[in-house]
């Protein structure tokens, strides 16, 4: 049974770290506070295909996939999976991706659903899809303010709070606006194939991918997540490139920053159920282009649970424990 070994910052909270310092204990009772590991057996999600939207048919590249491939793909082609450790610090996991789109990047996200408690955790460490009660239909946006600093709360959490308990007696949900938190943590670049592997924990919070370079963006080494590169040669012999003998190209991929700092940003403690979804990366391109717009391509449901790791701060108190009754033996010696 798959097993997934991490430290988070859960696991050592910051009163632990004070006192480890503030009592200068010896080397080797720190570094078995700081070392110390959980392990859980590994929960599992096959993705399915998300309802159809306005997909792109470009690779990273911007090079158009043939007609055919266009004309006959669908996610109900592709085999993604998600295993993950259902119980811990931090949301983290393995994905295992076949089939999906050639030379192409998708977001990994978390989606919540409107009204719970695990929704509000999921916006507040991400972003905001609001939807507004016309009277007779929802219509939607997303909160585009994350302000400059990074810091939370930010002004799209300050609409979040002065709006979510509005009341409308005429709406299904007796409020006027409807909120989803959604949490673009990571993102991975597929291979000729279509084909991905990514270990991923959720540790960092974006707004939306770039290409570096790409006009009207410039990557912000200090805010913006890693970049990854992908360098690639298209097969015209492939069904994707039929017939089109595109040159090779490297395209670098970044997420830009929705919260700080990158790294940093974690899921509170709590129960989660979430959708754990596939969005295509558009770019900011023309969807009359083929260059979509950031449709949901796969997801599936994960349930898990965001917890302090009392392992860790029991073995620090027994390991203090001891330590103080060591020094009071040298002291009625």
């Amino acid at each position: 049974m798959t097993e997934f070994r991490h430290v988070s910052p859960w696991e050592v909270p910051s009163f632990v770290r004070r006192a480890l310092t503030a009592f200068a204990l010896p080397a080797a009772l720190v570094l078995c506070c700081f070392s110390f590991v959980s392990t859980a057996a590994a929960d599992s999600v096959t993705l399915s295909p998300s309802s159809p939207g306005a997909y792109r048919w470009l690779n990273v590249a911007d090079q158009a996939y043939a007609a055919t491939y266009q004309s006959t793909y669908n996610y109900g082609q592709a085999a993604v999976t998600f295993a993950y450790n259902p119980s811990a610090g931090v949301f983290a996991g393995v994905l295992t991706a076949a089939n999906l789109k050639p030379n192409f990047a998708y977001q990994l996200k978390l989606s919540g659903t409107p009204g719970t408690a695990a929704n509000e955790r999921i916006g507040l460490a991400g972003r905001w899809w609001e939807e507004t009660w016309s009277g007779t239909a929802w219509t939607g946006q997303n909160l585009n303010d994350k302000g400059s600093t990074g810091s939370s709360p930010n002004p799209n959490d300050a609409t979040y709070y002065s709006e979510r308990d509005v009341l409308d007696a005429t709406s299904p949900t007796g409020h006027h606006y409807k909120f989803t938190g959604y949490l673009v943590f990571d993102f991975f670049v597929t291979d000729d194939s279509g084909n991905a592997s990514l270990v991923t924990q959720q540790d960092s919070s974006f707004h939306v991918l770039w290409k570096d370079p790409q006009s009207g963006q410039t990557y912000d080494s200090i805010k913006d997540g890693p970049e990854k590169s992908s360098t690639f040669d298209p097969n015209p012999a492939s069904l994707a490139y039929l017939g089109t003998d595109y040159p090779a190209t490297t395209r670098t991929i970044y997420g830009e920053w929705e919260r700080l700092p990158d790294d940093g940003v974690f899921l509170a403690p709590g129960s989660y159920s979430a959708r754990l979804v596939l969005t295509e990366e558009s770019f900011h391109g023309n969807v009359s282009q083929g260059a979509g717009n950031w449709a949901a391509a796969m997801e599936g449901t994960v349930a898990f649970a965001i917890v302090p790791e009392p392992a860790t701060i029991t073995l620090f108190a027994a390991g203090f424990a001891a330590l103080l009754a060591r020094s009071r033996r040298r002291r009625s010696m």
